[in-house]
């Protein structure tokens, strides 16, 4: 069963790019055989293609590089705000005065 992800506008936040993930299954059941749509809204912003295009790899998803919330992120994140193992941006670090 192949996983399509889809890189889309999160309805929680505006602005919030996250992703999403759908199926499609063949089900039997006593009505026959009929194909069941399986979909899951992933809550992970996105901050650059290469963060989705690592995502969807790792987890064997068929990335679906279209739309106008992928074509708002940019290529990557620039280097010095590199990403960390786990494909999430850094922490934000506040300025301290001394």
């Amino acid at each position: 069963m192949a996983v399509s992800m889809y890189v889309v506008w999160s309805t929680a936040e505006p602005r919030r790019v996250i992703y999403e993930t759908h199926s499609i299954e063949a089900v039997a059941d006593r009505a026959g055989v009929h194909a069941e749509v399986r979909s899951e809204s992933h809550q992970t912003a996105l901050h650059s293609r290469a963060q989705a295009r690592s995502i969807a790899e790792a987890e064997g998803y068929e990335l679906r590089a279209e739309g106008e919330a992928w074509e708002s992120l940019p290529e990557s994140l620039p280097e010095d705000e590199d990403e960390d193992e786990d494909g999430t941006p850094p922490a934000e670090t506040t300025p301290t005065s001394g």
